[in-house]
């Protein structure tokens, strides 16, 4: 997993945002070639790049959705728990 510290504008939707310095993380999504033609045209009818797009559109998704505390807290702990070997060696680097 490659962590980088990044900042620049991100524009979509009509509104435009600062991501602060923080850690990224890169995902790897495939999609199929219709769909990818598809993404690309709608990303550059906003006037934004198909990662800007696709961010702000699964972000937007992701705030939408609602979980409950007491699940949302079942479902930390266990990602916790089932990473905490990588976790403490992240944190042991300087």
């Amino acid at each position: 997993m490659k962590t980088r510290p990044r900042t620049r504008a991100i524009r979509g939707r009509s509104r435009i945002s600062k991501v602060r310095s923080q850690k990224t993380t890169r995902i790897t999504v495939d999609f199929p070639e219709s769909e990818h033609r598809r993404l690309k045209a709608l990303a550059s009818l906003e006037g934004v790049t198909m990662q800007e797009y696709i961010r702000t559109h699964v972000m937007d998704k992701v705030n939408a959705t609602e979980i409950e505390e007491p699940k949302f807290r079942k479902l930390m702990g266990k990602i916790l728990d089932e990473n905490e070997d990588v976790l403490k060696r992240l944190s042991d680097k300087k």
